[in-house]
């Protein structure tokens, strides 16, 4: 095979160009193989599979015709013609450079004097502005229209190439060479011959091509990703050009098998006893669910009602009967469900583990992932890897370069599949946080890999009301591309204010190509309520409450921390599950701090843990006060904690002291007192809130004299007196009926006229931020009218986009002690073969506010280099802090510069996380 690999060049060289002899792939797995893989079978290689994903995975053929509003058989065709031109840069010479040793011949200079860095996929996007009649692409569509799919194919390694315009075919030929340029004309006569297209297609629909041209990317990257794997096609030899064509899709339709990315087929039908047990009974959301008639097409829903009335179970019903092929409309194979952190997109992976299989026919293998930052810690998740490719190198090693595109494609699919957060988009089910899915729609490498998944499942939000300004904005373009694509979601929400849940649908709307218009005398303030949007749809449904599920909860104010401390004692000492919620990690620390002096013993939960005693603190915690907890687990125990237990978490406690929060917040809160029925509580619940007296007359620093840490937290203070107002009038949270007075007390158009003129000017401050926060999230976005193209928009890494707006900027400690000599991640003990894993448990995020850089001791400065030199190049903004156990108790403490460069002492301990000394 060698031998005749070989001859392929020799025939070719000097005597006359031929596109065969142009290596596209030369990092060989099998020594006793050709070293090197032709470009052009290669590229047969990527068609061949993108060719077995249209046509065996689920509805994605008929999906991308229906956006370029062809039959299937034609665009199936055309989208295999232009994967077959996805490497046609690597004709270049300046490419084929890259390996001296395979340069071929017809260039006739020396391939050490080829200057200059080289992106294929830029260098075939020039390739094609330069000439387009080179690509014989049918008639009657123009180039404008044709060009977003083409930056499409050539931004196969995740993000659209970079324009260079006005250029003719002599300025290429530095790049390119004549020869290079010769290549590339006979490569594209064999692929249209291999390809025929009629020389008169329809002409695509503009606005349909464009959305297209996403999906198109999606499936390009995947198609390179498999296509580039030597487990399934291996380097091969000089043959011709059409029998490697059948090969290629013989090796093809057992890739895409291998992959594990054909969708599982699902169920006819999904019974509840498969959801919440044989003996439990439905809600009246989840018999909605299961009986609504659903609108043809992608479909938005969005439920509101209250916490624990089973709207999760509602919405996987619902996306069952979007995906079940008894229905016979192909709209959906599987489903991810966005949270909004880490803890709960764990909670959701743990009860989803348990009944995805549920949803999918018998004999069924249906994958599940996992997808967050930290999935790989997670105990209960351990996604299959697909071999191959994991031993390639770069083609070039110049550390100058930062040009990914020089990384094989088979090397980023080893680096994809390893963080797994965007191929886990593929899988058949799906639990994460929302900031994965939110990557789809940002300049983020990969984003078309995310985008093709999710365009492909239903997509459930959970808690969308617990997002600021800057991620609804993000949210909003996340369902206008997924209507766009012809992807369905579903929305869930207790406490959803009525402008909010209008710009979700609208967004949708607007998604669908219609207006987003609602009828201004529908105020929609019954609930619980449902929202259908679809194609010339909108409805909105009342729903009944759970029977037996309304309550009036009474609500009693506090006027301090120290009565909050004081009833937390009163109520644990009597044998009482007690939660007190403080909204900052410093307030809960001196609140634990203070009942550890009164001799209890309380548990204490926030974000300022390191990865493995977070994790581990969020399985005691769900053990001691979930659904599962024993009345003998749970006499007199106290949990401190902050925000990290108001959403989706399902936990319960007889007694709960909250600080005052944003209505909509404390609502979330309330759900977690009572939340269970439980035989040995007695007396009725009774939510406690810390909160200053809302005086008629209250001045700026009415509730920062109060809060003087939360102040900073929640920056509206004039919602803060709103929802203490409104609470103090009502005395009592009514669930359901009542919650929609108090979410629009609130947030409702007329409510801050009854705000006191001292909080006006918060008001003010807090709108005109939210503004500027959906301003900056807009021009971050990309834009679905203007198709997979590079518009200005820094595509750049995953940790460099931001979801989210920080209100003040992170930085990561990653806490190390010294063991033996050596310097070891302070939690080796969960991981001791892996020090990858055990230097990413030991991280703990903090205010950039308080820490500037490293303070390692000099006498521990070599250990730290050496430790270092196992860390990625993603691992340098780390910032090392070496731990030393104290003498007074026991604790550890280390040192970090500060922001006016002096040294600060941070203490950690297990139990109590990181605390400044």
């Amino acid at each position: 095979m060698a031998a005749a690999a070989d001859a392929a060049r020799a025939v070719s060289c000097p005597n006359g160009v031929n596109f065969l002899s142009f290596w596209g792939k030369a990092q060989p797995l099998h020594p006793d193989g050709p070293g090197w893989h032709s470009a052009a079978f290669h590229c047969l290689d990527v068609a061949a599979v993108g060719e077995a994903l249209l046509t065996r995975h689920g509805g994605l053929g008929d999906a991308l015709a229906r956006l370029l509003c062809l039959s299937s058989a034609e665009a199936l065709r055309l989208a295999c013609f232009l994967l077959c031109l996805h490497d046609i840069g690597k004709f270049a010479k300046k490419f084929q450079a890259k390996a001296p040793h395979l340069y071929p011949e017809c260039f006739g200079d020396d391939p050490a004097r080829v200057p200059g860095r080289y992106d294929h996929g830029v260098g075939a996007l020039r390739l094609f502005d330069a000439d387009p009649g080179l690509f014989n692409l049918p008639r009657g569509t123009s180039n404008r229209v044709w060009r977003p799919l083409i930056s499409a194919i050539f931004g196969h390694h995740g993000s659209p190439p970079s324009p260079r315009l006005n250029e003719g075919l002599l300025a290429l030929r530095p790049d390119y060479g004549t020869s290079g340029i010769e290549a590339a004309r006979q490569f594209i006569q064999q692929a249209h011959a291999l390809f025929p297209l009629p020389p008169e297609l329809p002409a695509l629909d503009r606005p349909g091509a464009r959305r297209a041209s996403f999906l198109l990317a999606g499936i390009a990257v995947l198609a390179d990703w498999i296509g580039s794997s030597q487990r399934w096609f291996p380097y091969r030899g000089w043959e011709d050009f059409e029998a490697y064509w059948e090969d290629a899709q013989s090796q093809a339709a057992r890739a895409v098998a291998e992959a594990g990315v054909l969708p599982a087929r699902p169920r006819d039908h999904l019974d509840y006893g498969d959801l919440i047990g044989a003996d439990a009974t439905p809600s009246p959301m989840q018999d909605w669910a299961q009986s609504v008639e659903l609108p043809p097409g992608p479909m938005l829903c969005m439920i509101e009602d209250e916490t624990g009335s089973g709207k999760t179970e509602a919405a996987v019903m619902l996306a069952h009967r979007l995906m079940a092929p008894s229905r016979g409309e192909d709209r959906a194979d599987g489903l991810y469900v966005a949270l909004p952190t880490m803890a709960t997109a764990n909670a959701m992976f743990d009860r989803l583990a348990a009944a995805h299989r549920h949803l999918f026919s018998a004999g069924a293998a249906p994958s599940i992932a996992l997808v967050h930052g930290a999935r790989e810690m997670h105990e209960g998740f351990r996604a299959a890897m697909v071999r191959g490719g994991r031993d390639e190198a770069l083609y070039s090693r110049s550390p100058d370069l930062g040009d990914e595109s020089d990384t094989t494609a088979s090397a980023a699919c080893a680096a994809w599949i390893a963080d797994d957060r965007r191929r886990a988009f593929l899988a058949d089910a799906g639990a994460g946080s929302v900031d994965q899915a939110l990557l789809s729609v940002l300049p983020s490498r990969h984003q078309s890999l995310r985008l093709l998944g999710l365009s492909r499942r239903v997509l459930i939000l959970d808690e969308v009301h617990a997002y600021d300004a800057y991620m609804q904005r993000e949210m909003e373009t996340l369902l206008e591309f997924q209507a766009g694509l012809g992807g369905s979601a579903i929305l869930l929400s207790a406490t959803l204010p009525v402008l909010v849940r209008r710009r979700l649908a609208d967004a949708f709307k607007k998604g669908l190509g219609e207006r987003g218009d609602h009828d201004p005398s529908d105020h929609g303030l019954d609930y619980p309520l449902v929202t259908v949007c679809a194609r010339d749809t909108r409805t909105l449904t009342k729903v009944s409450g759970r029977p037996g599920r309304a309550r009036a909860l009474p609500v009693r104010f506090l006027r301090s921390p120290e009565e909050g401390l004081a009833e937390v004692e009163q109520a644990a000492l009597a044998g009482k599950a007690v939660l007190y919620i403080r909204n900052t990690v410093d307030d809960a620390l001196d609140a634990h701090a203070e009942l550890r002096a009164r001799g209890l013993d309380p548990d204490l939960f926030h974000a300022r843990f390191a990865l493995a005693d977070r994790l581990a603190i969020e399985k005691h915690v769900t053990k001691t006060f979930g659904k599962a907890s024993t009345p003998a687990g749970r006499v007199g125990r106290v949990l401190i904690a902050t925000q990290v237990v108001e959403q989706s978490l399902d936990l319960d406690f007889d007694a709960l002291v909250t600080d005052l929060a944003p209505i909509d917040l404390l609502i979330q809160r309330a759900g977690r007192l009572w939340r269970h029925d439980r035989r040995e509580r007695a007396g009725r619940p009774e939510l406690l809130v810390v909160a200053p007296v809302p005086e008629p007359d209250a001045k700026s620093h009415w509730f920062s004299d109060a809060f003087p840490r939360t102040a900073y937290v929640y920056t509206d203070h004039a919602r803060l007196w709103l929802t203490a107002r409104t609470l103090q009038e009502a005395g009592l949270i009514d669930s359901p009926g009542g919650l929609r007075p108090l979410i629009e007390a609130v947030y409702g158009d007329g409510a801050i006229r009854s705000v006191p003129d001292g909080l006006q000017a918060s008001f003010v401050a807090a709108e005109g931020k939210a503004g500027e926060e959906r301003g900056i999230a807009t021009t971050n976005l990309l834009d679905l009218t203007k198709g997979f193209v590079r518009d200005g928009g820094a595509w750049d890494s995953d940790a460099r986009t931001p979801t989210r707006l920080a209100d003040e900027p992170q930085v990561t400690l990653r806490l190390a002690h010294i063991r033996d000599g050596r310097m070891e991640p302070l939690a080796h003990k969960a991981a001791p073969d892996e020090s990858w894993r055990a230097w990413r448990l030991s991280e703990v995020s903090v205010t950039a506010r308080r820490v500037s850089g490293e303070a390692v001791p000099p006498e521990y400065a070599e250990a730290a280099r050496e430790a270092k030199r196992a860390w990625t190049r993603f691992d340098s903004d780390r910032i090392l802090v070496v731990l030393e156990r104290t003498e007074v108790d026991d604790s550890l403490s280390g040192s970090v510069v500060t922001l006016d460069g002096a040294t600060a002492l941070v203490t950690y301990d297990s139990s109590r996380g990181l605390a400044w000394d």
